[in-house]
């Protein structure tokens, strides 16, 4: 029996008997079982991708996003990766313009990546089928292959998970990140140009260990949620390829807690919101080895100057260059595309632990749905 697999059971097999935070810690449980899932079906997805884009990539007319919720946050990290796997500018699509406003977009030649866990959300399936019917290739990201959003779109890739029943999403995030990457490597004129940022087939080899790792290293969690319990503003810091775990992170402990929590990039940070660093006001930076870790650790810095206690998530030099922050480390070897994956574990865990913490039950956050039905 492999690791995560008698992990995952032991979890399940006291879900029954637990109190709050039952249905969100077995399902955080299952992480690496699902993403070991997506690491050994990438080459065939990778083809399954590029079997549908047109043949000369260089005929992309352009790339687009559709998102809301936790899928907005995977979102932003396949900007990301799209714009460096391609160099085409990647926009994140306002579906209310379509929706609402009734905008007929011009999307001949284009990829249009819609992302919904449950697949179902109106406005994410209305507006996949606009842009399709414009002459768009749609891929949708999603939980469920048997979806509406799947039945609109030329590619399903699917998480290949059961139903999450916590309302924070968790597994189906961290499914998200992986499939957004693996899209990144298939739409790259040469796949192998992507290795530099995810560490290649290695590193796909040890995210579910990695993973598994964070989840059974608990300790540092409860020191840095009873620091978070005693403060009611958090300001998630990351940039660049770990943007995307700032941004998941505040939104978990935000919806999570009651409590306010905003992700910024580091950078944006430093241009005016600075000046709300002091004592009352949590940071929590959030880095792994690459060209803006330095960034991530100087605003912190800065932060930290003011007032702010720091929790820092991440690469060794993020904690060792926060000497008074409690860290909570996440192991090394993989490129910053595949490490945004245990950055965003560790702010689940955060977010959980902080909620039990103060006496909630973060399977059920007040006034909040499993799917939130916008259109």
């Amino acid at each position: 029996m492999c690791a995560t697999t008698s992990r995952r059971e032991a979890v399940m097999s006291s879900v029954i008997d637990a109190g709050p935070g039952r249905w969100v810690a077995a399902e955080m449980a299952e992480q690496p079982a699902v993403l070991a899932g997506i690491a050994g079906r990438r080459d065939v997805e990778i083809e399954r991708i590029r079997a549908a884009l047109p043949r000369d990539r260089e005929e992309l007319g352009g790339i687009s996003l559709i998102a809301r919720g936790s899928s907005d946050n995977v979102a932003v990290h396949a900007r990301y990766l799209l714009e460096l796997a391609t160099g085409l500018p990647v926009s994140l699509v306002a579906p209310s313009l379509v929706t609402r406003y009734h905008r007929e977009l011009r999307a001949r030649n284009h990829l249009a990546v819609a992302l919904s866990q449950s697949g179902r959300t109106p406005e994410i399936v209305t507006v996949a089928e606009h842009l399709a019917s414009r002459g768009a290739t749609v891929v949708a990201v999603t939980n469920h292959d048997d979806s509406p959003l799947a039945a609109a779109s030329a590619v399903t890739l699917s998480v290949g998970t059961g139903s999450e029943i916590a309302v924070p999403a968790t597994k189906t995030v961290t499914g998200q990140l992986a499939l957004v990457t693996l899209l990144a490597e298939a739409v790259a004129p040469d796949g192998a140009d992507m290795d530099r940022w995810t560490g290649g087939a290695t590193a796909w080899n040890r995210l579910a260990e990695v993973v598994a790792g964070v989840l059974d290293d608990t300790a540092a969690v409860e020191d840095a949620a009873a620091l978070a319990r005693d403060h009611k503003v958090g300001i998630h810091l990351a940039r660049g390829l770990t943007y995307a775990a700032a941004l998941e992170g505040a939104l978990k402990s935000k919806e999570t807690t009651r409590r306010v929590h905003e992700g910024y990039s580091s950078a944006d940070f430093l241009h005016g919101p600075l000046t709300v660093a002091s004592p009352e006001v949590l940071v929590v930076a959030y880095g792994a080895d690459g060209p803006v870790l330095g960034d991530v650790l100087d605003t912190a810095s800065a932060a930290s100057d003011l007032g702010s206690p720091v929790i820092a998530i991440g690469a060794p030099e993020l904690l060792s260059g926060l000497p008074s922050a409690v860290g909570l480390p996440v192991a090394g070897g993989l490129g910053e595309a595949l490490a945004v994956v245990p950055l965003v574990v560790r702010g689940q865990q955060l977010a959980v632990s902080t909620t039990l913490e103060l006496g909630m039950d973060p399977d059920r956050p007040v006034g909040l749905n499993k799917v939130t039905a916008t259109h």
